[in-house]
This record gives C-alpha cells, structure tokens and sequence, in this order.
C-alpha cells in the first residue's frame, strides 16, 4: 500500500508538472511541484522520526541530534562552498551563457551537499582534532595531523577537483558556438550535399578556458603540497614510507612542482600576466598556429616537463647510481623509523618481550603437582566438536540455533574455571514454511531462550560435556550461574523486527508437548502507540501488514536493530566491530559484550595490514586467507581496542566503555559526544571479570609481529628472522593455529590467568620460536607478552605434532580404521601449554559415527619434547607422559591385551599397506579383515569394529 501510495502521488506529480510545461502554466507546474515535494516530506520525515525515536529510547538523542545538525551545516556549507566556487570560475560566461552557468552552479551545489554530507565525520574530527606530542622524523609533524587533519584535506582536494571538472563543462560547454548558416546557393546540380561548416569559438571564449586552466593548476598545486605527506605510505622500494630517493629527490621535486603550478594558475588567472604570455607566445608561433588557447600549452609543457624529470628520471637515477650500492646504509634509518612507527600503530611499542629457556626434559611429578590447578583448566573441547554436540542435544526445537561456541571464565565454587558457553537464539527461518507467516516472525516467535554452558575440561564417561547450565528452562548447577532472565531479544540472529505486548500470545518456551507464553516487561524496543508511529513505523519496517494488524495496542513496543553488530554500529558508526561478540552471564542476566576499534589507514609510516596480500607484507603472505581479508581490520596501519559495547540481550541497552583513555581517536570522539561514552572504571565488576583480549586484535598484532619483532635494521633488511604464525593439521589440509584461550600462570606467581596465545615458527620451518599473548584478568587486562625460544634449541612446533601423531604405528593405524569404517575422526586444536620453563601440547581427538551427528572424545594425545603419550583421558595420558622416557610412545592406562592388540593390528595394517601398493587386493582384503579380528577384543562391544 505504501508503494502504491508512493508511486501514485509522484505520478500525479508527474502529469501536472508535465502538463504545465506544456501548457506554460505556472500553476500547474507549482501544483506538481508542490504534491512531489509534499510526498517526498512526508514518507521522508517517516523515516527520520522512526529513527529520531530509537535513538530517544536508548537514551542517545543528543548522539543523534549531534550528527544530524553537523551533516546539515557541513552539506549546507560544502554546497554553497561548491556552487560559489563554479560561479566564480565560470564568472566570463556570466553574459552569454547564463543557463550552462546555473545549471552547472546547481549541479556543483549537488554534489557539495552529497560531499558534506558524507563527511560528516572527517570534518569534525578535522575540527576536534588534538596534538599526540609524537612528531615523524621526515615533515616534522605530529602524528595528530596525520590522523584527523590529511584525511579531511584529501577529502576537501576530492571536492575541488570536482569543483574544476564541473567548471570546465560548464566552460567548454558555454564557449562552443553555434555552426555558421549554410548558403544554399552554392549547391549544384548532382552534388549530393555540402559540407558542414566546424563550429567556431565565441569572440572572447578563450578567458573562461584560460580561467579554469588557472584554476586546475591551483587544484593541482594543492596536490603537490599534500603529496610529501603521502610519501609516508609510500610502498616503493625496501623502506615502507619515505626512504632515501624519496626524502633527497622526490621531497624537492614536489615543492619545485607546486610553485610551477601555483605560478602557472596565477599567470592564466591574472589578466595582464595572461595577455603579456600570451603575446610572447604569438610573436613565437607560426601563423597559422596563433590560437588564444596556446597560452595554456607554454606552463603545460613546463610542468609535465618537471614533473617526468622530478618524480620519474631522477629518482630512477638516484635509486639506481646512489641507494643500490649503499642501500643498507642509506637506508638504515628509514628502516627504523618504519619498523618504530608500524610497532606503534599496532599497539607493540609496549609488548614486554623476554627470552626463555625452555626444559625439553621429561615432565616431573612434582611440576605437574605445583601446577595441578593449571592443569586442571586445559581446555579438550574443541569449539567446532563442541558446537555440533551443543546443537544435537540443546537445541531442542527446530527454531532454536546456538550460535558461536565462546570461550570465558566464571568462579565456581571456589575455583576459577574455564567455560565454553553458547546462547540459544531464535531463527525463525528454520520454521516450517507453512510456518513462517508475518505473525509468527513478527508478534509469536520474538525472542531465544538460554544458553549452555560447560566446562572446558570436563566430559561425561561416553565423551559428551558436562553441561552446568542446560535446558529449557535454564538449570544450572551453581547458584551463581544461575539465569533470571533468559529471554534473548537482541542476538546475532534477530535481523527481523518484532512487536511486544500484542494481543497474540508471545512463545517463551517449549515444555513437553504444551508451550509456555509470556508478557514483555522491559523497556526495550519504541512505543507503538497513535496511528501516526503505527503509519511511520509501517513504511519503515513493516508495510502495511503492520499498519493494519489488529495486534498491536497502545502500550505495545516495537523492536528493531536488534541485531548486536547493527546495533552497535547505528550508536557509533565511527567505530569498527569485531566479527565475534560473546555473551555473558551477569547476575542472572544476559549480556553481549562486543570489541570496537578505532583505526585509521593514515599513521605515519606504518605498514598496512592488508599489504601481506602483495607478497611484500608481514611475513606469510601465503597465510592471508579469506579470514584475513574478510577482517575490519584488514587494510588499517593504526588500531586500538579502545571501546568495549555492552548490550543487555533483554532490552537492548547499548553502554560504550572507554578502555584505552590514551588512544588519541577515542578522546576526539569523546570530545565530539561527551554523553556517549563511559569510562571503564564505571563498569559493573562482575562484567567486568569477562573481559577479554579480543582474538580479532591479537590476529593482526601476530601477523605484524611475525616480521616486526625484528627491530635491528640490519636484520629486518636481510629479513634473517621472519617468522609465520604456526600450522596445524585439519581435515581439509594444513591450516593456520588461530590465537586461543588458556590458562596461565607466569613464573613466580600462584595464580593462573587467562590469556589469548599466538604461536609462531621461523618461515619455512616447523619448529617452535615463541608465540606473543594478551593479558585477559584484572588489572593486567591489555598487557602484551612475547616470549622468543632459544635458537640453539629445538622446540617442536604443532604441525610437528600432527607430523608425530601420523607417524605413531599404533595411533595412525587406530585412526585410519576408524575413518575407513563408517566413522569420521575429528582432530582438534593443539594447544601449546606453558608451564613454568616448560611447554605441554594437548590434542584432543574426537570420533563421530556415520549414523550421528555429534562428535564424542575418545583419544587426549599429550607432548613434551619428544616425548608422546595418549590415552581416553587427559589425566591417562598424562600420566604416560610423565612415566615415559627416551621419546618412546608412552601409552598411559592402556591394559596388557589392549597393547598386544595393537601391535597385532599394527603389523596387519603394515601387511595390507604393503599388499594394497603391490595391486594384491584380495590378499589385502584378508589382512584388513585380520586388522578387525585383532582390534575386536580390545574394544568394548558397542563400538566393535565393522567386518566387511
């Protein structure tokens, strides 16, 4: 109804406009006007009213009323700027040409509104900018200019370059005369007709070419002044930035181009300069070559002339005769100053960085004793594994889905554990389809119920977690986990509006065969009440559906946004989000805790994330996945987690905490919106206990560090010591080891923390060389550490461990029977464990069965050095590793027929390897079959083997 509506008043606008034109009637044509104008500010001011009151609900209408009243001055101004600008250029036209003239001004008036209005932002962080008291070594500048003044002069040289191009259409289009008459008289019998004559140039045409030449070069000069600066991004050469050509020849030949430029426009600009050239060039010029607009070639030539000798022969001369001979040392301290500078804008300058000795020795009883409670929190659940057993067993309807598995921390009983927890949202389009009708998605099915929740490291005697807060309704184990209000409203999956308190009956939860209704008692979502918000909001959101529907009533709420990411980024657009949130449980509530950035693509000499995609970037451009690029932090060269968004799941409050006071960007943005921000100190202390390093951050940290832990210019040059991010095995192939959670306790403390791992290996190598961690807990939060391997050391790295695992007789021969066996094994992540001077690899192994869905645990492969243990427990082969030696493969709690079984299948295995290789397929049959009949008594009966 509301298109009908829409396209059938813009039609009548239409026809009485056109009728007008055609009658040159004034009042038709106002009439017309006057309807178009009407209906554009009435569906209009529906869509700002609906947003005006989403922001009033949260509580943000000066955030609001900030932004609009900027984007209206700065796109009010940037047009009049625009059209004053045309005008002015275009002023020799004003008495032959007026229309081109106007329209151009209202063309150039267009496009500078559309200018300001999205640059809102650039603008007032322009004018809100602040001084960092760091300056770059090569402009002498502070930092501050690069972050909030260079962005808005490009974007302002982006407006008059467009200023200049609109003019000269409006020049070249007004200066064009018309064709000269044709005289009839000259067309003879049997000619078939003559030539028409080329279009002459309006006497005097020539000023308004020469003015807007003027004006280019001016346009242009500018460019050459805002250039130097952006020789700090400069990818050309060994140095990201400015290295030595760039400071010796290409700085000057910038300068040298900005005064020839700016000469040149204020020659053809200025009357009398302008006809003393142009009198010069005549007297020079062939006759038949004496055009007025050759004036203009003359600086033309001069500039191109000095632009190819300045920017492109010199430098390749400099580069080649003086830096490639020397090139270490003349560009040594430009290395510095980008390996200092990148270091800088990526949040490394402060990583506290130190060298270990790690003790590749045997495991001894008494350090696993001292480290028993660190143990006891290594997480075997694999998020993937854990994800596909939580969606089996607690999804408990179709239109339950558990979104990502997240990994946090929570004091039970005493004791500070790791938990793996999964919200349970609702997905409407997982209904039937006969289901899923506009009641359903918008006033029944509103909101997910719960979440699950598990300890890392515990699992039931059939391989499954132990879950301690489960179910519908939530049952929880702990009272201090307990979930006072489940109901999710605002998720990762609530991309739909929904309408509270109808007259329909709002699904809470299934029980049994029967459902369980409910009533919203928040204060979330706008009140719907008066026909006027029902009209508003039915072109916004819903259509006329919601228009009509007899649901809603006075004291009904509609929400919207409700998805966390869309959310958050309506209330801050300025920020980035990172692609993870995680949930939390607060005192019986719900809540979404969501990392923000601020970043920029304009620090000083700072390499840029992205660039590992040229081969030239941070170490590993072999390991820049779809991952990567898909990040919002691909393609910054500053960034800072300085904003955690919290978001009640209920009722959708949105608080934005300050958590770096010291970032630059954030105190602008402060300043900007005063009321919008909140400092960390004044978050809740049971939130803030679930604060986390964000994954997304130490990703890009460990790619920039994998090549800028090398702070010796020398080294970084002959890049000695590039690193990459250690690989594991997975069943697709060779993938890279994502930063993750453990527990740790740094050496001299009696506390284990968390904390966010990344493990590196040298290049082309598999061997361990240290990994960087961020600080998770209390007032450690934000602590970077990197601990470097010794190199005369060898530190098996985690492909290794896969490598040994394929290797082990006993171990491949029982995974590759049960992958050939209707069975799918799953390996999980290896984590690297750092206990004390020592390192433990943990590597969880699941199977899941053809006729299941869900993953269960049956092999905790353990490493120390060389050493390998594994057995159905971690505490088993554990203790295997701890009584092996000699870096024999230790089985741990394995009985005296169960070994004997395994060697028995193991040399079957070898013999039906060696049969399949030499084409003896019925021999090689019988020693698989021989495979089975050793492994069968081994086993329990339920998972015997299947003999084929």
């Amino acid at each position: 109804m509301y298109s009908i509506a829409l396209l059938g008043l813009l039609a009548l606008a239409t026809a009485a406009l056109m009728r007008g034109i055609r009658r040159k009637s004034w009042a038709a044509m106002v009439v017309g006007l006057g309807i178009a104008t009407a209906t554009l500010v009435v569906f209009g001011f529906f869509s700002f009213w609906g947003e005006m009151l989403w922001f009033e609900e949260l509580g943000f209408l000066e955030r609001f009323w900030t932004v609009v009243g900027a984007t209206a001055g700065i796109a009010a101004a940037a047009a009049l700027l625009a059209a004053a600008l045309v005008g002015l250029i275009t002023l020799p036209t004003r008495r032959y040409a007026r229309r081109p003239r106007q329209i151009g001004m209202a063309v150039a008036a267009g496009a500078g509104a559309a200018w300001g209005a999205a640059s809102w932002s650039l603008v007032l962080r322009w004018a809100m900018g602040e001084s960092t008291g760091q300056r770059e070594p090569i402009l002498g500048r502070d930092t501050g200019f690069y972050l909030f003044t260079l962005p808005f002069y490009d974007a302002l040289f982006s407006l008059l370059l467009l200023i200049v191009l609109i003019s000269a259409i409006v020049a070249a289009w007004s200066t064009h005369g018309a064709r000269p008459p044709v005289d009839l008289r000259l067309l003879k019998p049997g000619d078939a007709a003559l030539p028409l004559p080329r279009p002459r140039l309006r006497r005097g045409s020539a000023q308004p070419i020469h003015v807007v030449a003027g004006a280019v070069a001016l346009v242009l000069a500018t460019w050459c002044l805002l250039a130097p600066y952006h020789l700090l991004y400069s990818t050309v050469g060994t140095v990201h930035g400015v290295g030595w050509t760039d400071q010796h020849v290409r700085l000057p030949a910038y300068w040298v181009l900005a005064v020839l430029l700016a000469v040149s426009g204020l020659v053809l600009l200025v009357p009398r300069t302008r006809r003393a050239l142009e009198s010069r060039v005549r007297r020079r010029l062939p006759r038949g070559y004496r055009s007025s607009l050759a004036v203009i070639a003359v600086p033309a030539a001069i500039v191109v002339t000095a632009g190819v000798v300045g920017l492109g022969a010199l430098p390749a001369l400099a580069q080649w005769l003086e830096v490639r001979p020397n090139e270490l040392a003349l560009e040594r301290p430009y290395i510095a100053n980008s390996i200092a500078f990148t270091r800088k804008g990526f949040g490394l300058d402060h990583v506290e960085e130190r060298e270990i000795d790690l003790q590749t020795d045997s495991l001894s009883p008494e350090l696993l004793e001292a480290n028993e409670k660190l143990l006891s929190e290594v997480r075997l659940w694999d998020p993937r594994a854990l994800h596909q057993v939580l969606q089996q067993f607690q999804s408990i309807r179709l239109y339950y889905e558990l979104t990502n598995v997240d990994i946090d921390r929570y004091t039970v009983d005493g004791r500070y554990r790791q938990m793996m927890i999964a919200p349970r949202e609702m997905q409407t389009a997982n209904l039937p389809e006969g289901s899923r009708t506009f009641v359903n998605q918008h006033f029944q099915y509103t909101h997910g119920y719960g979440l699950t929740m598990a300890p890392v490291s515990d699992f039931t005697k059939d391989g499954l977690p132990e879950l301690v807060v489960r179910d519908l309704p939530p049952v929880s184990d702990y009272p201090s986990l307990r979930v006072e209000r489940p109901e999710i409203y605002y998720g990762e999956l609530t991309n739909d509006f929904v309408v509270v308190n109808t007259r329909a009956p709002e699904f809470d939860y299934p029980s049994g065969a029967a459902n369980v209704y409910t009533r919203y008692e928040g204060r979330g979502g706008v009140e719907l009440r008066g026909l006027l918000r029902r009209l508003a909001f039915g072109w916004k959101l819903g259509g006329t559906p919601l228009l009509v529907s007899d649901y809603p009533k006075d004291d009904s709420r509609i929400m919207f946004y409700r998805n966390i990411h869309e959310r958050v980024a309506k209330v801050a657009p300025f920020l980035l989000l990172d692609h993870d949130p995680y949930i939390v449980l607060v005192d019986g509530r719900q809540k979404w805790i969501v990392d923000a950035y601020t970043t920029s693509t304009y620090f000083p000499y700072s390499e840029t994330l992205s660039d590992a995609t040229s081969g030239r970037g941070f170490a590993e451009p072999e390991q820049w996945v779809g991952k990567e690029m898909s990040s919002p932090l691909s393609g910054v060269n500053y960034v800072r987690n300085s904003v955690k968004a919290v978001v009640d799941a209920y009722d959708g409050t949105v608080t934005l905490y300050v958590f770096d006071p010291e970032d630059p960007i954030i105190r602008v943005w402060q300043r900007i919106f005063p009321s919008l921000f909140q400092p960390a100190s004044e978050m809740p202390a049971g939130l803030r206990a679930h604060v986390r390093y964000p994954e997304e951050l130490l990703n890009a940290q460990g790619l920039v560090y994998a090549k800028f832990h090398m702070t010796n210019p020398e080294v970084f040059y002959n890049q000695e010591d590039l690193w990459v991010r250690a690989r594991e095995q997975r069943r697709s192939g060779l993938g890279v080891v994502d930063p993750y959670y453990v527990m740790w306790q740094a050496p001299g403390s009696d506390r284990a923390e968390l904390i966010l791992m990344q493990p590196f290996t040298p290049r082309n190598r598999q061997v361990l060389i240290g990994w960087i961690a961020g600080m998770c807990d209390g007032d450690d939060y934000g602590r970077l550490l990197a601990y470097r391997f010794s190199k005369d050391k060898r530190i098996i790295g985690p492909q290794q461990v896969d490598t040994k695992i394929d290797q082990s007789p006993e171990l491949s021969a029982q995974l590759t029977l049960w992958d050939q066996h209707g069975k799918q094994v799953i390996r999980g992540n290896i984590l690297a464990i750092p206990i004390e001077q020592s390192l433990l690899y943990v590597e969880p192994i699941y199977l899941q069965a053809e006729a299941a869905a869900y993953p269960e645990l049956r092999i905790v492969v353990t490493m120390h050095g060389d050493h390998m243990s594994y057995a159905p427990t971690f505490k088993d082969a554990l203790a295997g590793l701890v009584s092996g030696g000699g870096g024999a493969l230790a089985q741990a709690s394995l009985p005296a027929a169960t070994s004997e079984a395994l060697e028995h299948a193991r040399r079957a295995f070898e013999e039906y390897r060696k049969l399949t290789a030499e084409g003896r397929f019925e021999e090689a049959g019988a020693r698989l079959r021989a495979v089975g009949e050793a492994l069968a008594p081994a086993l329990p009966a339920d998972r015997a083997l299947p003999m084929r």
